[in-house]
């Protein structure tokens, strides 16, 4: 075989993987980045940065967390997560069509007056919890104005959790680290998945988690001041 036909051959071979990757990625729904060639290929850069993290990898987390007592195990085994960093989505294990979780960011936000619903910062097209206008917030959320997390299509979560608390999480199979967390896009050090729901107990425990993620972005630590028309 001559140079020109293994070259044809292997540009053949990535313009296939090309168009089906971009495929897999797009039917995963909108996220932080455009569904579109220029979106996939910053997603693609992305990946080397995520390429080699152990989403489970608790060590050295420890401290004071925000959970009133230990979390369950989650039954099962974890659900599986798509390769791509960005939209970070599960790809199984969601609940059964009967059951409709009433978990929502505006019902959340809704029971605690001292947060706010607004734009999520790190996925523009849907709602997340933040402190309410003016107050101070973790130095987690000096970037995305104090985010405290968002709830996707799915019924999965983003949050931000104390070290602890996200340690809690995973090490009980509640979720996992996001690969980018720490590294890139401003993502906190704790940017945690929640697995979506599946049955009210679970629905329960997320909450829970979600509480956690609150008290901790605003806590009596480290802060800054984010003021509306700041960084959202």
């Amino acid at each position: 075989m001559t140079k020109r036909v293994m070259a044809a051959a292997l540009a053949t071979l990535t313009a296939g993987w090309t168009v089906l990757d971009y495929a897999r990625w797009r039917a995963l729904g909108p996220g932080g980045l455009p569904s579109t060639p220029r979106g996939w290929l910053i997603m693609s850069a992305l990946r080397i940065r995520a390429w080699r993290v152990d989403p489970f990898d608790t060590t050295g987390w420890s401290g004071s967390g925000h959970l009133a007592g230990p979390l369950p195990v989650r039954p099962g085994s974890r659900p599986t997560v798509a390769r791509y960093p960005v939209p970070h989505r599960q790809l199984d294990q969601f609940p059964d069509p009967q059951f409709v979780s009433g978990l929502t960011i505006a019902s959340f936000v809704a029971a605690r007056p001292p947060l706010d619903c607004r734009r999520s910062f790190f996925e523009r097209h849907i709602d997340a919890a933040f402190p309410a206008p003016d107050s101070p917030i973790h130095v987690d959320g000096a970037v995305s104005g104090g985010e405290i997390g968002h709830i996707h299509a799915d019924g999965s979560l983003h949050v931000v959790l104390a070290p602890a608390d996200a340690a809690q999480c995973i090490d009980s199979r509640w979720g996992e680290l996001h690969p980018l967390s720490g590294r890139a896009m401003g993502l906190p050090g704790q940017y945690v998945l929640l697995y979506a729901p599946r049955e009210p107990t679970e629905v329960a425990t997320i909450e829970r988690l979600l509480d956690a993620a609150a008290k901790h972005m605003t806590a009596d630590q480290p802060r800054s001041t984010i003021r509306p028309g700041g960084n959202r």
